[in-house]
């Protein structure tokens, strides 16, 4: 498992700051959202697809791929949070990145439960 803390993720936008400026912090967020989840021993996978012109990381259950959701990054009261797009459900906070992977899972079963079939991400 890819341990990715909010600690060695800001540490980089620090060291780095042309990487930083150059991709974006909200984009930064979504490749190290995107790294933790593609090492995670789980059955999630993603990718970063276009929604409506924008960047945003689609996560889908390797047992049911019909099951998805899309999530994008944004400030909300001055913190970076992960949500869900769509409804903009809090998923959690970047600093907490490592945790993700879980809370991803949670939100697509329990969305499978009510919408089966239909893709979380609709």
């Amino acid at each position: 498992m890819v341990k990715a803390s909010g600690t060695a993720r800001d540490e980089v936008v620090r060291s780095r700051p042309d990487l930083a400026s150059a991709m974006g912090e909200r984009r930064l967020h979504l490749a190290a959202l995107d790294a933790v989840v593609s090492g995670w021993v789980g059955p999630l996978r993603c990718g970063l697809v276009s929604r409506d012109g924008v960047p945003v990381l689609r996560v889908v259950s390797t047992v049911d791929e019909s099951q998805w959701m899309d999530v994008d990054c944004e400030r909300v009261g001055g913190v970076w949070w992960f949500l869900r797009v769509g409804c903009g459900e809090g998923l959690v906070p970047v600093g907490e990145v490592a945790d993700a992977p879980a809370v991803l899972l949670r939100v697509v079963e329990r969305r499978a439960g009510g919408a089966a079939g239909s893709g979380a991400g609709r």
